[in-house]
């Protein structure tokens, strides 16, 4: 008799448990994240989470860093107390290199207050052979309007996403957040490799910090000053292009590359600002003499060559890229890469200049 109760007692608690589960799961609204804004992308592509579809000239290894989710982000308003995502990847995402999992294949959550963008969570998928994940951002944010912004991870490759609130909350498209579009071609540097979430890249931050969008089109070492890559970016609507473009190129690259690289652009964008800034100094160098010798190089070549276009091209710039590692030589994540602190220098040195260079193209 006693064996028959505890029998029926466990069976009770098997049904409640799995009533539980079944309710938790039906009290959870999933918004495709294309029916929301999504933004920091120049180009329509076959997939909706590419930044740019291949083209011809590019490696595979650059074809697969087009199709990364890096720089994208998605606007909404909800009322919803929790906000989560859920995700599938279109490949295994794993630490992408020079970034944890954090930034890699993790999500940040903004929330507009008091004027501004206030960082309010991340998470990210800790099991990355379970698909698809589920990961909560916030939890217990209250039933008031929130005006969000959700940055996508820096080094995957997304399938599908979509937001998740509570049952009986709403929740809709925002406005773009930030206004005129301004291509940002670059290096590790530009992807944000070292940054230690993926809304920490230094566009990423200048557009938190000056309403514009500046838009991440970094390609880790295969930033070389490429014709095909000067061929593809002029398709763009952009209303400006910055360029971190002597991060990876030889000094002999540069020398030989850049003057062509400048006429393709100026020639198909004839008006619109290529902003060039210069390349940080890498702490690797410290120590190193033939890595010194050879970044020295580089930054004398872009140096000796920068000079000469902004005299021979009206609409090309060259602005100084403080030491984004610091004066005390203790921001760098790897010895090339500065870590989140490093790419906040970097965007507080660029932003006054490159603004004031983009307010001289603003319509009356």
């Amino acid at each position: 008799m006693i064996q028959m109760k505890n029998t029926c007692i466990l069976r009770v608690v098997s049904l409640l448990l799995l009533l539980s589960v079944w309710t938790g799961a039906l009290a959870q609204n999933y918004t495709d994240a294309r029916d929301l804004t999504l933004f920091g992308k120049a180009f329509e592509t076959a997939h909706p989470y590419d930044r740019m579809d291949p083209v011809e000239g590019m490696s595979k290894g650059e074809k697969s860093q087009a199709q990364l989710s890096a720089g994208l982000a998605v606007a909404f308003k909800t009322n919803s107390p929790k906000i989560g995502v859920r995700v599938v990847f279109r490949e295994q995402a794993g630490n992408g290199g020079n970034n944890g999992p954090i930034a890699a294949r993790g999500f940040d959550l903004y929330i507009k207050k008091d004027g501004r963008w206030l960082w309010a969570w991340n998470a990210y998928p800790k099991n990355t052979a379970e698909t698809p994940h589920e990961v909560q951002l916030l939890e217990n944010g209250g039933s008031s309007e929130k005006d969000c912004l959700l940055y996508l991870p820096l080094s995957s490759k997304i399938e599908s996403l979509e937001v998740i609130t509570d049952e009986g909350s709403w929740i809709e498209a925002a406005a773009r957040p930030f206004k005129k579009k301004i291509v940002v071609w670059g290096s590790s540097y530009t992807a944000g490799s070292g940054a230690g979430r993926c809304a920490m890249t230094w566009e990423a931050q200048l557009s938190r910090a000056t309403g514009y969008d500046f838009m991440n089109y970094g390609f880790s070492g295969n930033c070389k000053l490429q014709a095909y890559f000067a061929e593809e970016l002029v398709k763009a609507d952009a209303d400006a292009y910055v360029l971190d473009a002597f991060s990876n190129p030889s000094a002999d690259m540069i020398r030989e590359r850049l003057e062509p690289f400048i006429k393709i652009m100026t020639e198909s964008r004839p008006g619109v600002p290529l902003i060039f800034v210069r390349t940080i100094y890498r702490e690797k160098r410290n120590f190193s003499e033939t890595y010194d010798a050879r970044e020295h190089a580089k930054r004398q070549a872009a140096e000796e060559m920068m000079q000469e276009m902004v005299k021979k091209y009206p609409d090309v710039y060259w602005v100084n890229t403080t030491n984004a590692t610091s004066e005390e030589h203790e921001a760098t994540s790897d010895g090339s890469h500065p870590d989140s602190y490093g790419y906040t220098l970097w965007m507080q040195s660029v932003k006054e200049p490159v603004m004031e260079i983009l307010s001289k193209y603003e319509k009356n």
